[in-house]
């Protein structure tokens, strides 16, 4: 058993010389630099998307006063207005629960 542990751990330590050996320290270093350059983006960009998020809520906080405030003159949505037609031509039932009312001009 100690003679196998001992083999496994030679083997392993010649490994790790071996590996070592291998590695290109420009291209470490080629990597690093392409690393630090990500990370620095990733900076920015997480820094635009947290102004866009304060702009973002700005414009909410104002469109919610202005929301706040109905215009004074502005058609209520809820109203219901009564249309008449007159001797206009019309196309279906007179007592219909929905009429809809077209104004145009044929030039």
């Amino acid at each position: 058993m100690r003679k196998s542990a001992r083999a496994a751990s030679a083997f392993a330590a010649v490994l790790s010389v071996y590996l070592a050996a291998c590695v290109d320290p420009q291209e470490v270093s080629r990597m690093k630099s392409k690393v630090d350059e990500i990370q620095a983006q990733q900076k920015d960009v997480l820094t635009k998307l947290d102004d866009l998020a304060k702009g973002q809520k700005e414009i909410l906080a104002k469109a919610g006063t202005a929301a706040a405030r109905p215009a004074a003159d502005a058609p209520d949505p809820n109203r219901r207005y009564d249309v008449s037609v007159g001797n206009s031509y019309t196309r279906g039932p007179a007592d219909a629960v929905v009429t809809v009312v077209e104004w145009s001009d044929f030039q």
